[in-house]
Parts: C-alpha cells; structure tokens; sequence
C-alpha cells in the first residue's frame, strides 16, 4: 500500500512519513517551510481530503525532496483519527 499523499494550500505535496498523534512528518515534500510557519493542507484517504494545520517545527532537504516536521494545530478527534489510520511511506534505504 503506497503513503497517503499530502498536498499544500496553495501548492505542493508530499507523502505521510509518520504520525505520531499530534506529531507529523512529512517525507518528499515539494515546499520547505521555517519553523513557526503554519501550513494549511489536506490529508488524501478515503473518499473525501481531511483538512489541517501544521505547525512547522522544521524542514530538511533531501534527495527526493524535503521532510517537514511539525505539529497538528487545532486537530479534532477525526483529524487526529485520520492521521492515525493513514498508510505512510516507506523509508528509502
């Protein structure tokens, strides 16, 4: 099963690297974003995309792109529900 795809108000995207409750990263995104930033984007399962904020602990470059960390800001229970049952992608070796 592939990662769940994140995409990025207003443009960008990535793939669920773990969630860890309120605690997200996300592997081979195409934006970067300095701590403190706080992103809005839209989680990809299921029929319809789920909506969240995160808050940007810090982003790293990558070969295949940039891995942001961060926090879930206001996350309702099906916010945090969504991020928990999410395929994430797989490590490159």
């Amino acid at each position: 099963m592939s990662a769940a795809r994140i995409t990025w108000e207003p443009d960008g995207e990535g793939l669920l690297d773990l969630a860890d409750d309120l605690h997200v990263t996300v592997r081979a995104s195409t934006r970067a974003y300095p701590p403190g930033a706080s992103p809005n984007g839209h989680l990809h399962v299921g029929d319809a995309p789920v909506r969240f904020t995160l808050k940007v602990a810090g982003s790293k470059r990558e070969a295949d792109g940039f891995i942001v960390r961060g926090r879930l800001v206001n996350a309702t229970v099906a916010i945090r529900a969504a991020f928990a049952t999410a395929p994430r992608a797989t490590p490159a070796p």
